[in-house]
């Protein structure tokens, strides 16, 4: 029988996948690197059907002793980082295999909590923001309760950041400058079911081509049939007193 090549015996063997995740936050989950390449070390035999691999094994690839491997192991399970399982075969023997769902439980909860983490500090900047933006385009600093007005919309009415500022634009655009009329025009957006920045802005192009079409009839004396209905309706009494 031909000896086999290098590439050969490198593809016999096989692989063994270990997620990004858990080498880039292993140590924040209480792992050292030696565990770690005792996991890996594990895990190649594992994957390949070897649920109890020799320890010695293991000692002479990392280059240690077994009593090492064995105190890795330990702390490991006292660490909550594998567990120890005895399971059946098909044949009805049993074994003790090595189990690392704790260890995946671990590394679930701390991206999670870092997903959270980053979600709150990201709501938290982007309502600075709107704030400064508002204080900008309104040339001065908001009053608690127009501070309390926008910490509502935001925790209470559950409106989206962005259509707070588009609604913040028409007010501008209006020369209206009024926190009244900002409320007025995210209310009626709100009673429009427009809760999303994309259908705020097909609704209000929608309103200005109808304008449009309007006052161009009007001004050829054909009058528009039925009444046109602004994507934002306010009465008389709000407009005069804003």
């Amino acid at each position: 029988m031909a000896q086999q090549s290098f590439m050969e015996k490198y593809v016999a063997a096989g692989t063994t996948a270990v997620s990004n995740l858990l080498l880039h936050h292993y140590h924040e989950i209480g792992m050292t690197t030696a565990e770690l390449m005792v996991y890996i070390e594990l895990r190649s035999y594992i994957d390949r059907g070897q649920g109890d691999p020799a320890v010695s094994q293991i000692a002479r690839h990392l280059g240690t002793t077994e009593d090492q491997v064995y105190d890795l192991i330990n702390q490991m399970i006292k660490d909550h980082l594998m567990v120890q399982k005895m399971v059946k075969s098909t044949d009805g023997k049993e074994s003790m295999e090595y189990n690392f769902a704790p260890l995946l439980h671990k590394l679930q909860r701390l991206i999670e909590q870092q997903t959270t983490t980053t979600h709150q500090q990201q709501t938290k900047n982007q309502r600075q923001e709107l704030f400064a933006t508002l204080e900008t385009e309104f040339g001065r600093l908001l009053n608690p309760i127009e501070m309390s007005l926008v910490n509502d919309w935001l925790d209470q009415d559950h409106y989206d950041i962005e259509i707070i500022k588009l609604a913040l634009r028409e007010t501008v655009l209006n020369g209206k400058y009024n926190f009244k009329y900002m409320d007025r025009i995210l209310s009626n957006w709100a009673r429009q079911n427009l809760k999303t920045p994309q259908a705020v802005k097909v609704a209000m192009k929608q309103f200005d081509e109808q304008h449009h079409y309007s006052s161009g009839n009007t001004q050829h004396g054909v009058q528009p049939s039925g009444q046109k209905i602004p994507i934002f309706k306010l009465n008389n009494t709000d407009s005069n007193n804003s």
